[in-house]
C-alpha cells in the first residue's frame, strides 16, 4: 500500500479492492429514538454522524468519551462502543461497512472522530445525496436484506455511498487517520475468506466447515488453519462464526422478522440453541441485540 501527503488515497492491486466489502447499510436524518443514558455495544459496521441539533458522546471501553456539538462530524469506530445522546439530539447519519474479507474495518485505528463540518463541506454534500436514495425505499432504516430493487436504483444508491466514502477518506487522510496495510499473504487465505464470504448463512458449519474449505484451497486443514491464524488471528472456524454472527445481527436489525424465522433461517435447530448460541458471543439475547442494536 502506498499512502503520501499529496495523494489521501490509499493504493493496493485490483484483486484487494475488490475483496473489500462496501455495502450501505442505513442513511437517515432523524431527531430522537437515541440512547440518553450510556449505552455500551459491539458494532459490526462503521457510521459518520453530522449533529444537527444536540450534542452526542462516544467512546470505547478504553477510551475517554469525547463530546460532539451541532455542526461536527463523528466518525464512530466498529466494533465495541461507548455512546450517549442528548434529548435533543438530531443526526444526519450514513451507516455503512468499508471492511476487509476478514471483517476488520478497512479504517480503524485512531477512530473514534470528531471535526467541524466546515472543515469538509463536502462530506455533508455527499451525505445528503445518499438520504434521498434511501428514503424513497425504506424511509429511515436499514436496507432490508431481502428487499427487491431494480438495478438502476441499487447501483445509484451504492454509488452514492462511494462518492460519500472518498470524501470522506480525504478527511480521514488530512486527519492522520490511515487504512489499514493489507499485506501480500497466501492466496489460499485469501480465497478460504472468500468462500466463507460467499457461502449461504445456512450452509455455514454445516456443508461449509474447517475441513471442506481446506480441500477447497488444496491444502491440509493443519496447513491452512496455520496460514489463517498468521495472517488474521483467527481460526477457519472463528470467521465461519464470525460470518454467521454478522448475518444474524443484520436479520436482527433488517429484517423484523420473528426470532423463530430467524433462528430456522440460519440454520439452527431451534430459537433456544439460537438464543444461547447468541448469547454466548455478545452478551445480550437477540431481542436484547435488536431493541438497543436499531439505536446505532
Amino acid at each position: 500500500m502506498n499512502i503520501s501527503k499529496f495523494n489521501p488515497y490509499p493504493e493496493y492491486r485490483l484483486e484487494q479492492w475488490s475483496s473489500l466489502r462496501i455495502q450501505l447499510l442505513w442513511a437517515y436524518q432523524q431527531q430522537g429514538n437515541l440512547p440518553q443514558a450510556i449505552d455500551l455495544m459491539d458494532y459490526h459496521f462503521q457510521s459518520a454522524a453530522l449533529v444537527i441539533k444536540g450534542w452526542a458522546k462516544v467512546g470505547t471501553d478504553t477510551q475517554a468519551e469525547q463530546l460532539a456539538k451541532p455542526g461536527q462530524w463523528l466518525i464512530f469506530k466498529q466494533g465495541q462502543r461507548r455512546q450517549q445522546f442528548s434529548s435533543d439530539c438530531e443526526l444526519l447519519s450514513i451507516v455503512y461497512r468499508f471492511q476487509l474479507p476478514t471483517g476488520q474495518a478497512l479504517y480503524d485505528a485512531g477512530l473514534p472522530l470528531i471535526f467541524d463540518a466546515a472543515d469538509a463541506p463536502g462530506l455533508e454534500t455527499e451525505a445528503r445525496k445518499v438520504l434521498p436514495l434511501m428514503e424513497r425505499h425504506v424511509a429511515a432504516g436499514f436496507l432490508r436484506s431481502q428487499q427487491v430493487l431494480d438495478m438502476r436504483e441499487y447501483m445509484l444508491t451504492q454509488n452514492a455511498l462511494r462518492s460519500f466514502l472518498l470524501e470522506l477518506t480525504a478527511v480521514l487522510h488530512a486527519k492522520g487517520v490511515h487504512p489499514y496495510a493489507m499485506n501480500e499473504g497466501a492466496p489460499q487465505v485469501a480465497q478460504a475468506l472468500e468462500i466463507i464470504n460467499a457461502a449461504e448463512v445456512p450452509d455455514l458449519g454445516k456443508s461449509v466447515t474447517s475441513a471442506s474449505i481446506a480441500k477447497q484451497v488444496s491444502l491440509s486443514l493443519t496447513h491452512l488453519e496455520r496460514l489463517m491464524v498468521a495472517e488474521t488471528a483467527r481460526t477457519v472456524f472463528q470467521h465461519i462464526d464470525a460470518r454467521k454472527l454478522q448475518t444474524a445481527q443484520d436479520a436482527l436489525l433488517v429484517d423484523h422478522d420473528s426470532m423463530k424465522a430467524i433462528a430456522y433461517s440460519l440454520g439452527f435447530s431451534s430459537p433456544a440453541h439460537f438464543n444461547s448460541w447468541f448469547k454466548k458471543r455478545t452478551q445480550m439475547t437477540p431481542l436484547q441485540f435488536r431493541r438497543r442494536g436499531s439505536l446505532g
